[in-house]
């Protein structure tokens, strides 16, 4: 990887945090103070001292812009993106104005900071000063619900003295951010602050009033706890499937009930909270306790719970992990599993891809392959193939996924 790869990357996503989403305010556009400035005298003599600079050093521009861009390319990040750098005060505490946290005091002079409104971002010194980024973590706060996702994560809710509510979000480096020529893995001292980085952001704290609660708007059993009660209502007290479908619910809650082999909902059907797309924000799913396969799926849609999808005997859902993936019997001897990936505050799916098997004596392929949203383009594969991307779809995840009895929620 070349260090001109690092800057570019790194840049877009700092320049990214710094956009936000249209209807997202930040601390100051709420009335908050901002952070100290440089006051108007100080920076008419900043620009005049830059344009007497400029014009004494115009004939060497070409060369200064080579060097320049050589600086770039080797991990530089100007502070006009960044934020100004800020130093700690002498409990390690550092503040933008709105919010501060506190950094360890043995990792005292191993990091510098950088603040702007509604942002902290730290750095580990050495990579930073050597050039190549050194960015650890960031710290955001906003108030709209698009802003995270990707490579920001919800960690919790900061409100402030006039009672509004923020988002906290926290991000981490997309690629390699200290001197990979000279270390092969992380320097120790950029391993304390990346690895450090979510008890740090725990300790933030709101500088004008407030409070901030780490892992508040994140947690399945807060986001749906009233929708988890409903839904158990309704499918207890269901007198037919039109009942269920009617409440965009499964009708499989009621057929289970029908037949020989009937079984009690409230028994073998749960509810699983779990976060499904890393976004730091928990989905809640309903689904059969003993085979995983799930008929409801649930997400927070600007804090709020909103029905993503149902399924049935035929079409169902499984997660364990990182994504979602559906299981879709086409007809006899026909299957297909798609995997999909929930974006995040939404109801919507990003298709990732989907493989089929079709066992009938007319199947143009046997395995096959497909990567349109739609599904309906399909390459042959070998049964290695097959083999290989249905082992990756449900590889074990990270993620335990544990139903609990709908009784439980009565």
């Amino acid at each position: 990887m070349k260090n001109r790869v690092l800057v570019l990357v790194m840049g877009c996503m700092l320049v990214m945090a710094g956009c936000g989403s249209v209807g997202a305010t930040t601390p100051a556009e709420n009335g908050a103070e901002p952070a100290a400035t440089e006051s108007a005298s100080e920076t008419a003599d900043a620009e005049s001292a830059e344009e007497t600079e400029d014009t004494a050093t115009d004939s060497e521009s070409t060369e200064e812009n080579t060097e320049d861009a050589g600086a770039e390319g080797d991990g530089f990040v100007d502070e006009f993106t960044i934020g100004e750098e800020t130093a700690p005060d002498a409990n390690g505490k550092i503040s933008n104005g709105f919010m501060s946290i506190t950094m360890p005091a043995e990792l005292e002079g191993k990091y510098i900071a950088f603040c702007k409104d509604g942002e902290i971002n730290v750095y580990e010194k050495e990579s930073y000063d050597a050039k190549f980024g050194g960015f650890c973590f960031g710290i955001y706060v906003t108030t709209s619900f698009e802003d995270y996702g990707g490579m920001r994560t919800k960690i919790g809710e900061l409100t402030d003295k006039d009672g509004q509510v923020y988002n906290v979000l926290i991000e981490y480096p997309s690629d390699v951010q200290w001197d990979y020529e000279k270390n092969d893995e992380m320097p120790e001292a950029y391993r304390a602050l990346y690895e450090g980085a979510r008890d740090i952001v725990a300790t933030l704290e709101p500088d004008q009033g407030g409070e901030y609660v780490d892992g508040a708007g994140t947690k399945g059993e807060t986001i749906f706890a009233d929708k988890a009660k409903e839904i158990v209502g309704i499918i207890e007290n269901a007198k037919d499937a039109n009942e269920l479908e009617a409440a965009d619910l499964s009708p499989v809650y009621y057929a289970v009930t029908q037949g020989d082999d009937a079984k009690d909902p409230m028994e073998t059907m749960g509810i699983a909270y779990f976060d499904s797309n890393s976004n730091g924000v928990d989905e809640m799913f309903v689904g059969d306790i003993e085979t995983g396969q799930i008929y409801d799926m649930f997400a927070s849609v600007d804090g709020k719970p909103a029905h993503v999808v149902s399924g049935n005997f035929r079409d169902y859902f499984k997660a364990n992990g990182y994504g979602v993936r559906e299981y879709i019997l086409e007809s006899a001897g026909v299957s297909v599993i798609k995997s999909s990936i929930l974006s995040s505050n939404t109801t919507e799916f990003i298709p990732q891809y989907a493989i089929k098997l079709d066992e009938t004596d007319t199947a143009e392929h046997k395995w096959s392959v497909s990567y349109d949203d739609a599904a309906e383009n399909w390459e042959e594969i070998t049964e290695e193939d097959y083999n290989m991307d249905l082992s990756n779809m449900e590889a074990e995840g990270d993620v335990e996924v544990k139903f609990v009895p709908l009784k439980n929620f009565k």
